[in-house]
């Protein structure tokens, strides 16, 4: 009986190892959380002078941070990657899966067992710029680029993909049959199997417009993305638009403390729901911003 019950304990101690979380004050590499103003995340860290900081994801548990990097003139972006490692954030450098081809907006499965991201690896079509791939987390490092089959990838570009808890895919392209030059698409699950990709309509994509990057919320319930929808415009906003009995609501432009006259684009969240971040580009630099994910739900009873 004494031997069982130092097994359990024993099996109990490792199983906690594996799910240890990180102090509070390393959370998000020990950055000041924000309130409802946006401010720059981890400058100095991750936000450096010399490049353009994309989208980024955050592992499930919290201890690992990848986030894409682009030069000045968006010809080359990588997927760089922070990691909490004795009882320290390890210096960002780039994904070992990434040193040689594009590649760019992570985003972990709810599991954190795969890595999904855009890559231009793949030369066939002439339209193909970009399509989605994923990296299986191994007991050291990541397993070599998957790429993901049709109907999510196709022809032409494909880039952001998200995925909700229920396993429903959402992500941007260029594919013909859209309303505009780039449009929002899902996909569900069938048995495990993703048989057709949908256009998500015209309430939120726009005719001659563009809309893409989008943030699913983990239950469904609102979506985020970025869209120049009026005529003429020439940089693009953060709307939000939510999902009521299965309807998406007219999309609301979140607003002037996350739009300014520069580019707005790249939402991800955080993995606890607590912090939104999004990218704003001025045509010179380029930072991840984040913020309060309270405006989530103020401007859902607006």
């Amino acid at each position: 009986m004494k031997t069982l019950r130092f097994a359990i304990i024993i099996s109990i101690l490792v199983n906690a190892g594996f799910t240890q979380t990180i102090p509070h004050d390393s959370l998000y590499l020990g950055q000041t959380p924000p309130d409802t103003i946006p401010k720059i995340f981890a400058p100095g860290i991750i936000c450096l002078d010399n490049r353009v900081e994309g989208t980024g994801a955050f592992s499930p548990d919290g201890r690992m941070i990848f986030f894409t990097v682009t030069n000045g003139n968006f010809s080359s972006q990588k997927l760089f990657f922070s990691e909490y490692v004795k009882n320290k954030w390890t210096k960002p450098d780039t994904a070992s899966f990434s040193k040689v081809f594009n590649n760019l907006e992570p985003f972990f499965s709810y599991d954190g067992k795969k890595l999904y991201f855009s890559s231009d690896r793949d030369k066939k079509t002439k339209e193909n710029r970009r399509d989605f791939y994923y990296v299986n987390k191994l007991k050291n490092g990541w397993s070599e680029p998957v790429k993901l089959e049709t109907p999510i990838n196709s022809d032409y570009t494909e880039f952001f993909f998200r995925q909700s808890k229920n396993g429903t895919i959402y992500f941007a392209s260029n594919r013909p049959g859209g309303y505009g030059m780039v449009d929002i698409y899902f996909a569900k699950p069938d048995h495990g199997k993703y048989e057709k990709a949908s256009n998500i309509g015209n309430v939120i994509n726009v005719n001659g417009g563009y809309a893409g990057d989008p943030c699913i919320a983990p239950d469904e319930s609102y979506i985020i993305f970025p869209s120049v929808r009026t005529a003429g415009a020439n940089n693009s906003d953060l709307f939000i638009s939510f999902n009521e009995n299965g309807t998406w609501t007219e999309p609301v432009n979140m607003g002037n403390l996350i739009n300014t006259q520069a580019n707005e684009y790249g939402p991800f969240l955080s993995p606890d729901g607590k912090y939104l971040f999004f990218i704003r580009h001025n045509g010179i630099k380029g930072d991840i911003y984040w913020l309060n994910a309270g405006i989530i739900k103020k401007l859902r009873k607006t």
